[in-house]
């Protein structure tokens, strides 16, 4: 297996990928962070899989010392211990508005000015901040917190579906695991799991910071606007951890039998074929084939309780039509 070629493939087509979710909508999300949150999640995950940091350092082409240097800059401002650039300065311009674009430049001396720059760019791009005037003429602001009033409510729902989600997959888990795992700040968290506790959706165990939280289900019904952000991540992850199970077993090709893995077809057809109709609705059958077992499982498991250890079938299907 060449997996240098299969890697290029892959980090171009999850580049597309981000561009279009930092897209959607006709939002701009910010995107400072992301180089050096890749980095240091690769990096962490190198770790965790047993490859020593020297190794990990000859695997970005760096000495060792430059490697750690690398972390270190990654984590946090050079000018204000402890903050990321864009947190840091988003807060800068917020204790401090209007300020002028020179001055925060200025204040941010220690840290590369391409990212400084980028960062101002990208809060404004996103609606955080407003600016009045070009180049060294700048001027900044941050945006009134009733401009949000909505946009806080969606972040609130989507939230309370991602910490759901992430209880679901990964349960029985503590409050400190479901912040690392979901990205959630902890204040935001424990207020998901409140409500979602309240709602019945979730269940615990346990007192102060060994509480667990598990679930039983997880579901985005069919039309449902709120929580997309969760459907998307939850396929995702299903797909992804089914390429890394098979890798990880060591299994280079699929058989007939194969527990895990996955199939991709390309089905030809066109207006008056006769068959298109079969192929289009592929996704539709296949959604109502699960759910009708899914029903079946659920309702035979609530008259025999699950026995343990149990095990859980992740099955995720996609479909696309497109123009060729």
């Amino acid at each position: 297996m060449n997996a240098h070629l299969l890697i290029d493939a892959i980090v171009q087509q999850t580049m597309v990928f981000i561009a279009q979710l930092a897209t959607s909508g006709g939002v701009r999300t910010p995107l400072a962070q992301v180089a050096d949150q890749v980095f240091l999640e690769l990096s962490a995950e190198l770790q965790s899989q047993g490859v020593s940091k020297k190794v990990i350092a000859d695997m970005f082409g760096m000495a060792l010392r430059t490697y750690h240097r690398k972390v270190q800059a990654s984590r946090q401002s050079q000018t204000e211990t402890g903050r990321t650039v864009w947190e840091a300065i988003f807060e800068h311009i917020r204790t401090h508005e209007p300020v002028a674009g020179v001055d925060v430049h200025r204040r941010f001396i220690d840290d590369d000015v391409e990212v400084v720059t980028g960062v101002l760019n990208d809060l404004v791009s996103s609606g955080l901040v407003y600016r009045a005037g070009r180049g060294e003429t700048a001027v900044f602001r941050t945006a009134a917190a009733a401009d949000f009033a909505a946009a806080g409510q969606r972040t609130t729902d989507a939230w309370d579906w991602l910490v759901w989600l992430t209880v679901y997959r990964r349960g029985p888990v503590t409050e400190s695991e479901v912040e690392q795992q979901a990205r959630v700040p902890a204040e935001q968290c424990r207020a998901a799991l409140e409500r979602l506790l309240a709602e019945g959706r979730v269940t615990s165990s346990g007192e102060g910071s060994e509480r667990t939280y598990t679930s039983g289900r997880f579901e985005i019904p069919l039309g449902e606007s709120h929580g997309w952000e969760a459907a998307v991540l939850d396929h995702f992850q299903a797909m992804v951890t089914a390429i890394v199970t098979k890798l990880g077993e060591g299994a280079a090709s699929a058989h007939p039998g194969d527990l895990v893995g996955g199939s991709t077809w390309s089905l030809d057809v066109w207006k008056d074929h006769p068959l298109r109709d079969q192929a289009v609705s592929t996704l539709a059958r296949l959604r109502r084939e699960i759910e009708e077992l899914r029903q079946r499982i659920d309702a035979h498991n609530a008259v025999h309780p699950p026995a343990e250890p149990r095990e859980r079938v992740v099955v995720y299907v996609g479909q696309c039509v497109r123009g060729t």
